[in-house]
């Protein structure tokens, strides 16, 4: 019953509340912001979630692993708070998926498959469902030959026309493969056998078969989908999105992030595993309207970049040779090339 209130909830909101519809024809890609952390022995399961859907779903899952807790070693400060803007009185691991108003267990989802099975692909399928009254194109590169700031380049398009706009855009760079050898970056494990008692006699699917046999504190952990960095990652960033929006009219905005902030700094290992996310909110609800996630371009790299598009989308936006987005279709000239 709790997972048909739910998926009724999100066909009522998206269908009656959302200003766009059932009329937008644009493809939508859905956030899941995951928070977890190394000293909690339930995560290894939001971390098997969490790749199970970026295998199912490819580029149309983006996911943000935010770690939070007391000498946790992946922590951001701009992050932690927003557990509990976001899902207040919850701990860890939990969910939320286009930041709509549902807890969700990044393993079992609302329990469609019940409480102790894979089955957040469902919740997340319903929300790739939803129409998007917006898209969002994101291009970013290294703004210079050091690799201190990340360029972002967000073009979005809009389904609708909108006076007042109640739109902005959040930059976030996460990374993959993050790994410590201290005690704190090893993982807490409640399903080991070494646990007791060991919540691996209740999860029995095959894909927790590798933490039912791990020990309890796990060493060599490769972590995933880390966030590392942000911009305006609570309510977006002002004058992102301009009002009037007019239907099918691109707007184009860009901001650096800087790599060299001191939780960046501590973190980031391989800047070749970062990946720049784009995410586009309404700021009426809160939610997630559809977002965009991408590598990094090398600084000064030539040939021209398009996105492609769908038969769903209207028009497409060309670069020019350093990566940023031209709207009237004309080539550009950098450093004689």
């Amino acid at each position: 019953m709790r997972a048909l209130r739910i998926s009724l909830l999100f066909i009522i909101y998206h269908l009656f509340i959302s200003p766009a519809g059932a009329q937008t024809p644009f493809l939508r890609r859905s956030v899941v912001e995951e928070f977890t952390g190394t000293w909690c022995g339930h995560c290894p399961r939001g971390m098997v979630g969490m790749e199970r859907l970026a295998e199912q779903f490819g580029d149309r899952f983006i996911g943000i692993a935010v770690h939070t807790g007391s000498g946790e070693p992946m922590v951001i400060p701009s992050y932690p708070d927003m557990q509990e803007v976001l899902l207040p009185g919850s701990g860890a691991p939990s969910c939320v998926i286009n930041r709509a108003a549902f807890k969700f267990d990044p393993y079992s989802g609302s329990g469609q498959r019940g409480a102790t099975h894979y089955g957040i692909d469902i919740d997340f399928q319903a929300s790739l469902n939803m129409p998007a009254e917006a898209k969002v194109d994101l291009v970013a590169q290294w703004a210079d030959e050091y690799q201190w700031d990340v360029r972002f380049t967000a073009t979005t398009t809009f389904a609708i026309d909108s006076d007042d706009a109640p739109y902005r855009l959040i930059f976030v760079l996460t990374e993959d493969g993050l790994k410590g050898t201290a005690d704190n970056w090893m993982q807490t494990n409640y399903f080991s056998a070494d646990f007791t008692p060991s919540e691996g006699n209740n999860y029995t699917d095959d894909d927790i078969s590798f933490w039912r046999q791990a020990p309890y504190k796990v060493a060599g952990v490769e972590y995933n989908h880390v966030a590392v960095n942000t911009l305006g990652i609570k309510s977006g960033i002002d004058g992102s999105i301009k009002a009037p929006v007019k239907a099918y009219e691109p707007q184009v905005y860009s901001a650096d992030m800087t790599t060299l902030a001191s939780h960046a700094m501590r973190l980031i290992q391989d800047k070749s595993r970062l990946h720049a996310i784009a995410m586009l909110i309404d700021t009426a609800t809160g939610q997630v309207v559809n977002a965009a996630q991408t590598d990094i371009l090398p600084y000064g790299a030539d040939g021209i970049n398009e996105i492609g598009t769908s038969p769903a989308s209207v028009g497409h936006t060309s670069y020019d040779l350093g990566g940023r987005p031209i709207l009237n279709g004309r080539i550009a000239i950098q450093n004689g090339k």
